[in-house]
């Protein structure tokens, strides 16, 4: 039996996805290739969509996923879209659909593959699945951080550091923080319920930064641990390095 499905693309997309409940599921981008099939998804799948394909060999180590299964080039078209100020994949698919080639997504991988390897020379596997295309984006030559000249080698100090903290508990996140410096991506080691207890218990249940005429005796549950000596200065998540301050201090301190 043949069905003929007509519509708008993102109609389609739903009715196939509908259609694709039963058997084996297809991934999201195999689904776009059925609904914006044309030359530029063909050329697109040479190079992303095969095992053993050329993106495989460039930036095999650099990528999580099956090329197969259309996460290759998936991936490649999330880094470029943002380069294009488009918005979504299918968006992009969209406006490429019946172009005769994708040497522009071709080129512009190989670009943030190259920039990778020679920002960070010496590979982890950390290295693996990390956002590359973003930072590329923006810490690149054409980037808004681009026009700040990079040092691999003070960045390679840096890394390797990093690598070596044991409050750093997100590894991949150290290559995007020693670009933007967001401590977010580091995911620092929480306090344990036993230390910040015991600078509860050591402080009275008061919050130390509220001034003396607001002081008070607070429940356990609405302070939050702090680190006394920031971990940026190199303060460690350890009991003597605990402070419990109530949550309109703590994120004052932290500038939330």
């Amino acid at each position: 039996m043949v069905y003929f499905c007509s519509g708008t693309d993102s109609e389609r997309l739903e009715w196939f996805r509908t259609i694709n409940i039963a058997g084996e599921n297809l991934t999201d981008q195999e689904l776009r290739n059925a609904v914006y099939a044309g030359p530029w998804t063909a050329d697109a799948k040479r190079y992303f969509s095969k095992t053993g394909c050329a993106a495989y060999g460039l930036a095999g180590d650099y990528l999580r996923g099956v090329a197969i299964r259309q996460e290759y080039l998936e991936t490649a078209i999330e880094w470029h879209m943002e380069a294009e100020g488009v918005k979504s994949i299918e968006e992009y698919m969209g406006r490429h659909q019946h172009d005769p080639s994708e040497v522009a997504l071709w080129n512009h991988f190989r670009s943030v593959i190259d920039w990778t390897k020679a920002t960070f020379p010496k590979y982890r596997k950390e290295m693996k699945g990390v956002a590359w295309g973003p930072l590329f984006n923006e810490f690149g030559a054409g980037g808004k951080g681009g026009k700040k000249a990079l040092d691999p080698k003070k960045l390679e100090k840096q890394v390797a550091d990093l690598m070596e903290d044991e409050d750093v508990t997100s590894k991949p996140g150290i290559y995007s923080y020693v670009l933007d410096g967001d401590e977010s991506h580091l995911n620092i080691r929480a306090f344990s319920p036993n230390m910040k207890r015991e600078a509860y218990e050591r402080q009275k249940g008061k919050c130390p930064k509220c001034p003396k005429k607001d002081q008070r005796k607070l429940d356990l549950g609405e302070m939050e641990g702090d680190h006394i000596k920031p971990w940026h200065e190199g303060g460690k998540t350890d009991a003597k390095n605990c402070q419990m301050l109530c949550k309109d201090c703590n994120r004052r301190k932290a500038g939330k």
